[in-house]
């Protein structure tokens, strides 16, 4: 994804218009443009130690307010506030918040003395309350490379069911980089990578977030290598007509390969089936809570034959609802068939 990034005309339009030097890979050179306003923030509050505190100092200097809709009430309340003080854009909030937005930002028209000059609305309603703190992030995403020419007339919704621009998908970037801040996440990092010291990190520096992007945010920036999948009963994309009923299985529908697994050159593709004999099809079909196994990598083995290299893993295996997560992180030696 970042390298076909890397080349859209739009990316390098982006770190034009943010007057940042082009080079080959201007998503580097836009969240390094982040990064540099993240730690200035910071520098004004040298006390701030979670994730939760970082969202509100980004939020502030970024000049937002967040609002969160929990209920219709909430919707008409909020309406009602705006339009009490002759902002225009009140009329909009009901129409802009459709099922398919999460969340959408405003610039006032006719702020007050002391307000900040936008509003960010995030819904979290029904089943968007469980990315409702990602989307916060996706809204300062967004004001991090907003470029002058825009300040004026600035609106931006967030609908996560359509087809993505680029720019959206580069705030997708910068909302990874900063939900779960390498910095404030490291001292939580120390001991092994496990379940629990994911669920300790996450309670201790961002309870909001739920376990979904939390357990992909923390495996990203953890320092040990590790291979994070979302494993769930799952059909295979196909273009024979039939085909994809017949190919269900428990599958690897999510794969992150952090980047410290990357510069071992540890490799995985979303999709493959479970290996039968893995520990995760075990708790899986067994309706475990959860295993962990000494297994090979060889044993993924994708459909035309092919498998991964072989590499001696340490595999946790998580169950949750329906889905069962797996940590897979590499050990010494490979002797495993």
């Amino acid at each position: 994804m970042s390298t076909k990034l890397c080349k859209n005309p739009t990316i390098h339009t982006l770190a034009i218009d943010l007057g940042l030097k082009v080079t080959t890979d201007p998503v580097a050179a836009i969240k390094d443009h982040c990064h540099r306003q993240i730690k200035r923030f910071l520098k004004d509050f040298p006390h701030c130690a979670t994730l939760n505190e970082l969202l509100a100092v980004a939020a502030q200097k970024l000049g937002t307010v967040f609002h969160e809709i929990h209920c219709d009430a909430d919707l008409a309340q909020l309406t009602k506030d705006y339009a009490a003080r002759n902002e225009p854009v009140a009329a909009l909030f009901a129409a802009e918040l459709t099922n398919e937005v999460y969340g959408i930002t405003f610039k006032l028209l006719k702020p007050g003395k002391f307000d900040l000059p936008y509003i960010s609305l995030i819904d979290c309603r029904g089943s968007k309350k469980h990315k409702y703190y990602f989307t916060k992030w996706h809204k300062l995403g967004h004001l991090l490379i907003l470029t002058d020419q825009r300040r004026l007339s600035f609106k931006r919704t967030h609908a996560l069911h359509e087809l993505k621009s680029p720019e959206e998908t580069m705030v997708d970037v910068i909302a990874g980089e900063f939900a779960y801040y390498a910095p404030m996440v490291l001292p939580y990092a120390k001991g092994p990578l496990t379940f629990e010291a994911i669920d300790a990190a996450r309670v201790a520096l961002c309870p909001e977030g739920s376990y979904h992007s939390a357990l992909i945010g923390l495996v990203r920036v953890w320092p040990t290598p590790c291979v994070l999948i979302e494993a769930k009963w799952a059909g295979k994309k196909t273009t024979i007509p039939g085909d994809y009923f017949s190919s269900f299985a428990l599958r690897a529908v999510g794969a992150l390969v952090n980047d410290v697994a990357q510069m071992r050159g540890i490799q995985f593709h979303k999709n493959f089936r479970v290996p039968e004999r893995s520990v995760i099809h075990k708790v899986f079909s067994e309706v475990l809570s959860g295993g962990s196994a000494i297994e090979c990598l060889s044993w993924w083995e994708s459909s035309d034959g092919t498998s991964l290299d072989e590499q001696q893993m340490s595999v946790s295996a998580k169950r949750v609802g329906d889905t069962v997560y797996a940590l897979l992180i590499p050990v010494q030696a490979s002797s495993i068939r």
